[in-house]
């Protein structure tokens, strides 16, 4: 099987991409770009580099939320265009891509992503080594219900997201169990989301069934409800 991964949902733009239990490849830039200027360019050049046609992939794996509204929409976008004519492609959760990265550690990994002062989209997972089991499904929350989690969850702890370092500062200063995962697996990468869909490929569908995952309100739907 060969699978292409695609992760615009924060301040990197990720794709990778996989074929029979190898990844190929991966190219992941912290751009200040708009990732709709510079994935596709990126996504072209990695089939070219590791020899795969577009014809050849069957799965495109995009991480659908919570995340940048922009971004999401970018990711999403891309997919249905490169579907147009036809294939299978998966949305899956920000949030779950992230701890996979932190996968090899045996420990409850707490996915966070700013969304407010003091909130952000949260998942947690509990990993054996292998595999991911949901702990608790992505939401919005204050810091005050990660530490409640948290004093109710035994032993490790990883936080990863680009939240992790603040609510490490804020929350577990002086609680050893709970870590930051390497700074090389904290942000968005598209490895992360192709190892989530290996575990859901029975999911798949086709391109008009794929959507975002926002978990909460746009500004522009808010200013709507607000008129």
């Amino acid at each position: 099987m060969t699978i292409l991964g695609i992760d615009t949902s924060g301040k990197t733009a990720s794709c990778a991409v996989y074929r029979d239990g190898i990844i190929l490849g991966q190219t992941t830039v912290y751009t200040k770009l708009t990732h709709s200027q510079v994935i596709l360019p990126f996504i072209e050049k990695l089939l070219s580099d590791t020899e795969v046609a577009i014809s050849d992939v069957d799965l495109i794996a995009v991480s659908n939320g919570p995340g940048s509204y922009t971004g999401l929409r970018i990711g999403v976008a891309l997919v249905k265009g490169l579907r147009a004519m036809g294939g299978k492609c998966l949305g899956v959760s920000t949030l779950e891509a992230l701890a996979a990265n932190s996968m090899a550690a045996k420990a409850t990994i707490f996915a966070t992503l700013k969304a407010r002062p003091e909130v952000v989209y949260f998942g947690a997972y509990s990993s054996d080594g292998e595999t991911l089991t949901e702990v608790q499904p992505d939401s919005v929350t204050g810091y005050d219900a990660v530490k409640a989690l948290a004093d109710a969850t035994d032993g490790d702890i990883i936080l990863t997201g680009d939240a992790a370092e603040d609510i490490k500062s804020k929350l577990f200063v002086e609680d050893p169990r709970a870590r930051l995962a390497p700074i090389q697996n904290r942000l968005q990468q598209a490895t992360g989301v192709i190892a989530v869909a290996l575990g859901h490929l029975e999911e798949a569908g086709t391109a008009e069934e794929l959507r975002v995952r926002y978990l909460q309100i746009t500004k522009a739907e808010k200013d709507r409800l607000e008129a």
